[in-house]
Formats: structure tokens, sequence, C-alpha cells
């Protein structure tokens, strides 16, 4: 694997962690929200790295699998709606806009979590999967 992945994945894992810490605090959920979404974006860089195809910079996780798709032929199949709802947090958890950080306001536990868990299975699915194409040890 090249140095540029591991790197990628190793700062998404260090956000996976972060979120999975938080996920301790119902008041922090936006955070949790935000850290999987940086996760998820890193592992997505991750595989553009390894493939050699030119990373944007861009925070779009929907445009980033896009490129994937169409550069590489390679599909995990993500569920779209839930990159959608990750694109959708990505700025509104982060900063606050008019005070309604998503429709309904700040997001929830369950939020959280389900972000979250679509966080974990992008980062296992991906780094799995670049993991066996080099024969290398875990990342």
């Amino acid at each position: 694997m090249k140095k540029g992945t591991i790197e990628w994945l190793e700062f998404a894992r260090r956000d996976l962690e972060a979120a999975r810490i938080l996920l301790s605090s119902n008041y922090l959920a936006n955070i949790v929200m935000f850290h999987s979404q940086q996760c998820i974006e890193k592992c997505l860089k991750a595989f553009l790295e390894e493939k050699m195809i030119k990373i944007p910079k861009i925070h779009s996780v929907v445009t980033l699998y896009a490129l994937i798709t169409r550069e590489h032929g390679a599909s995990f199949d993500f569920n779209e709606e839930e990159l959608d709802m990750v694109d959708l947090v990505y700025i509104d958890t982060r900063y606050p806009g008019g005070l309604g950080l998503l429709p309904s306001g700040f997001p929830t536990y369950q939020d959280a979590m389900g972000i979250f868990a679509t966080a974990e299975k992008v980062y296992e699915r991906i780094s799995s999967d670049l993991t066996y194409e080099n024969g290398a040890g875990s990342v």
C-alpha cells in the first residue's frame, strides 16, 4: 500500500475513534457526525490515492464516491441515501446556520449513531479492500 494511502487511512481511523469516544455524550452528537463525515471522506480519498486518481479538494462524499465508480469502476455498494445524509450534515453540524443545523435543529443521538455506523462500514470496507489487494497487514 502506498505511504499516502496509509496516512489517509490512519487519519480516518483517528476520526472514527474520536467519534466513538464522543458517542458517550448526547450533547456532542453534532461533533460525532462531523468526525464520522471526516472518516468517510478520508477513506474515499485513501482509495483514490491508492489508485492514483487525482484527489479533488472537496468534502462531498457523494462526489468522491462517484469519482471512484467513474474513474476506477469500483463499487462498494454504499447506500447512496446514507452518503447524501453525510453530505447534508457536513457543514450543518459544524457551524451554526440560521439556528437550524438540520431541518429539525441540532442532530439527535440517533442521527449521530446512524452516521457513525455508516462511517464504520465505509472504514472497514475500504481499509480491508485495500489491505487485501496489497497483501499488507491491517491499518
